[in-house]
């Protein structure tokens, strides 16, 4: 996908200023009211991984709110259906599908594969939105079950396996419903740490060049190239895709970053006014998967920020701002990390 030209800002009066969690930035409630979607989500089935805490939580909320049907992802059974409970009894609705949560462990691609399966028999075969929300970061060097380098595995390999398993199901829901299915994959301002390390991906050739957010920021930047493949390939199949940068927000994601990490951010005193609570880290994710500019496929593959298509970083800038590296938007670098990742999962390249 191309660089948007003119980004579109709906929320950038609101992101201007900011004072904190929970201030004047939308939560997801705002997002659907202003999606001024009625009863479209009603009948629609999504699949949020990762939902059993921090942004993942929030959007199994305001989906289920919106009168969606919700299906959660998490390790944690026990831990999920506590959260899943929760929602239901303080929510006003009286009648909605309750939520529905199914185990997977993203750093296992056998439990992906068994995963995919409970939920196409949970859900008859129907999949509107697929929020790839679960994710680790600045973990120490590790594994997966596979043998993928931690933040890659999970990031963004588990997430590559679970679309095209589910892919027919978006595809063949557009079709049933006559709307665009979507993808909405939850990346970081942190992309602009590292382009894909093609020649190392896995540091397994130099583990001493192993560095944590190296190795984030190149799984976030995939999650990127994933959503752009998606929507160049799949949107005239009535399929389109988005990444997302949630902003700062204090959540389980974030329980190894250190100082160094926190620092890389602006720093304690400047973070002050731009964390987000939850439900407001939730909010471009939910924006991406209800708001009607993304019914129309040429406003796919894009990189969104702040209830907003993000703009270019500049020279000089931390994390914390909500911009895309000039390589985000690179076309050969999605179709080669696409082809290699059909290689690590075991699939066949369409052609």
């Amino acid at each position: 996908m191309s660089a948007p030209r003119n980004p579109y800002q709906p929320y950038a009066a609101v992101h201007a200023n900011p004072n904190g969690p929970d201030d004047a930035r939308p939560s997801p409630a705002n997002i659907i009211r202003d999606a001024k979607t009625g009863d479209a989500l009603q009948g629609k089935v999504v699949l949020v991984t990762g939902a059993s805490s921090g942004t993942g939580l929030e959007s199994v909320r305001s989906m289920y709110e919106g009168g969606a049907t919700v299906f959660a992802t998490a390790r944690d059974m026990p831990k999920m259906n506590k959260v899943i409970d929760e929602i239901v009894s303080s929510s006003h609705l009286k009648h909605a599908p309750r939520p529905v949560a199914i185990e997977m462990h993203l750093d296992d691609l056998d439990s992906v594969r068994q995963g995919a399966k409970t939920f196409e028999e949970k859900s008859d075969g129907k999949l509107n939105i697929l929020i790839n929300n679960a994710g680790v970061a600045g973990v120490p060097y590790g594994q997966t079950k596979n043998g993928f380098e931690l933040h890659f595995g999970t990031n963004h390999i588990s997430h590559f396996l679970l679309f095209n398993l589910l892919k027919p199901l978006l595809i063949a829901s557009a079709k049933a419903t006559g709307t665009t299915s979507r993808v909405v994959n939850v990346s970081s301002a942190a992309h602009r740490r590292s382009k894909i390390r093609f020649e190392d991906i896995n540091f397994a050739k130099d583990p001493s060049a192993f560095e944590q957010f190296t190795a984030y920021g190149q799984s976030k930047l995939a999650n990127i190239y994933m959503a752009n493949y998606i929507t160049r390939h799949f949107s005239s199949q009535h399929l389109t895709a988005l990444s997302v940068h949630p902003g700062i927000v204090h959540t389980e994601l974030g329980r190894y970053m250190g100082d160094a990490g926190w620092d890389a951010l602006g720093g304690p005193k400047k973070l002050a006014k731009v964390f987000k609570s939850g439900a407001q880290g939730a909010s471009t994710q939910i924006w991406a998967a209800v708001d009607p500019y993304f019914e129309d496929v040429a406003h796919g593959g894009v990189y969104l920020s702040d209830c907003g298509v993000a703009g270019p970083a500049h020279d000089g800038e931390d994390d914390s701002r909500p911009c895309y590296a000039a390589y985000a938007y690179d076309e050969e670098a999605e179709e080669k990390l696409w082809r290699v990742s059909c290689e690590m999962v075991g699939i066949e390249l369409e052609r």
